[in-house]
């Protein structure tokens, strides 16, 4: 009882903090508030809350209230219309809708929040690293290695150098960004893509991990090459969220190693380094602009706290009066498959936002624009229970496996992937947001250890008996 009520006054608080705002309080509003506090209760009862037992739906649930519902009401206070009903329907309703998909999870399994501080308190398997997951880890390594090296060799130029030698060239920088990513016209984009995003978070994670373990100056070395190597692939394209996410997984990785156990001191240290990045590419960018610290910090927390809202509005403005429903085809990849075609929204929105900025833009938004955008209100409705099955099957699965470091490292992954969904559309989150793709590699680096394991055994059966 005494969890509950801790979170009931959390919840109390920032309802508060949306109440006392600039606009009287109405009837949307308190619902709002009411849903907030409602949901943290049962999401903390079905997932738990705690700050030193981080789950993949405490992850989610919290930033979806910080960058979605809160925000949704003040972009409502500044986008008076027709479409704050719709868009604020299906901001308040996933508050409920989610923790529901999360509950039928739990009925069905048996899974409580309970298993998740089990998994966290038992100790990690602390086996140095073998000559099978070290050949494991080598494979792996050479793999995104071969992507980097060809990702070098295609980019026609690579913008981080650029910045380095021309500060101030903030619109040209914009066009590189596009050209060297984006409109790379190569067959290989989607995994360069997935190595930046998926493979190097992983992979540095791991190896830091097995570092811990071994303390082995051969674990240094293979730390520092491909924490170096990621970092230059990562900030290649100066898009600010790459290099964000390698210290963030890395960071989160710590906190689970540690048991959750960790001060606040390394917590401030962790932000810090999050966000050292961007700060660094925003003001080489715009060096000699005029452009000032508190602007810079202010696009900054905008960017996090405000845009993803104020952007997921637009998808309600556009959708159905200028665009009509589009039936699944903003899931390009599905439509690849089926032979129909797919249509960019992201872009659409963002050349309806902003006409003068280049064609080129996406306005990414949460599951909940692209839902909508497919499927109206029954899109939203469902949308929120599969995002808290997805999300709370996720950690069933986590808590299932053996707590190694590659388990530790799929975990830490998955915290942010968790925090990613309410930045763009599932499928996507899926796919090139690696989830899919990470559940996938703990299977594969089983079969390969597996693997490397019985070929070692062999050769020294046949070197003990020639």
């Amino acid at each position: 009882m005494k969890d509950w009520a801790l979170v009931a006054v959390v919840g109390v608080a920032v309802a508060g903090a949306v109440l006392v705002t600039r606009f009287a309080p109405a009837p949307a509003h308190l619902a709002g508030a009411a849903a907030i506090v409602l949901s943290g209760m049962l999401v903390h009862r079905l997932a738990g809350l705690g700050l030193r037992q981080l789950s993949v739906p405490s992850v989610w649930y919290l930033s979806y209230v910080v960058v979605t519902a809160i925000p949704a009401f003040f972009v409502a206070a500044e986008e008076p219309s027709n479409y704050v009903t719709p868009y604020l329907f299906a901001v308040v309703v996933t508050l409920i809708t989610a923790p529901l998909g999360m509950l039928l999870v739990n009925l069905a399994t048996g899974f409580s929040r309970e298993r998740t501080r089990i998994f966290l308190a038992e100790p990690l398997e602390r086996t140095p690293p073998g000559a099978a997951q070290t050949a494991t880890y080598l494979v792996y390594l050479a793999v995104c290695l071969a992507l980097t090296v060809a990702y070098i060799i295609e980019t026609p130029v690579i913008p981080l150098l650029h910045l380095i030698r021309h500060p101030g060239s903030a619109a040209v920088l914009v066009t590189l960004r596009e050209e060297s990513f984006k409109l790379l016209d190569s067959p290989l984009v989607y995994l360069y893509d997935l190595n930046r995003n998926v493979l190097y978070p992983f992979l540095i994670a791991m190896t830091l991990g097995y570092y811990l373990i071994s303390r082995s100056a051969r674990w240094l070395t293979l730390l520092v090459l491909t924490s170096l190597t990621g970092l230059f692939y990562a900030a290649a394209s100066i898009a600010k969220a790459p290099v964000a996410v390698l210290v963030l997984v890395t960071a989160l990785f710590v906190y689970l190693y540690r048991g959750g156990q960790v001060s606040l001191r390394a917590m401030l240290f962790a932000g810090a380094a999050v966000f050292l990045f961007p700060i660094a590419v925003l003001f080489q960018s715009l060096s000699g602009l005029g452009v000032s610290a508190s602007s810079v910090a202010n696009a900054i927390l905008r960017r996090l706290f405000y845009a993803p809202a104020e952007v997921l509005y637009y998808y309600f403005v556009i959708v159905p009066d200028v665009v009509p429903y589009l039936g699944g085809r903003t899931i390009g990849r599905v439509q690849w498959v089926l032979g129909g075609s797919g249509i960019n929204i992201g872009n659409f929105v963002f050349r309806y936002m902003f006409p003068e900025r280049i064609a080129t833009g996406v306005a990414n938004t949460s599951f909940l624009g692209y839902l909508h955008a497919d499927f109206g209100v029954v899109g939203i409705l469902a949308g929120g229970v599969v995002v808290g099955v997805l999300v709370q099957g996720l950690q069933l699965w986590l808590t299932r496996q053996r707590k190694t470091i590659t388990t530790l490292a799929a975990y830490a992954f998955l915290l942010w992937a968790a925090w990613r969904i309410n930045y763009q559309a599932l499928p996507q989150t899926l796919l090139s947001g690696g989830i899919i793709i990470i559940m996938l590699q703990m299977d594969l680096l089983r079969l390969s250890e597996a693997f490397f394991r019985v070929t070692t055994s062999r050769s020294r059966g046949r070197e003990a008996h020639p």
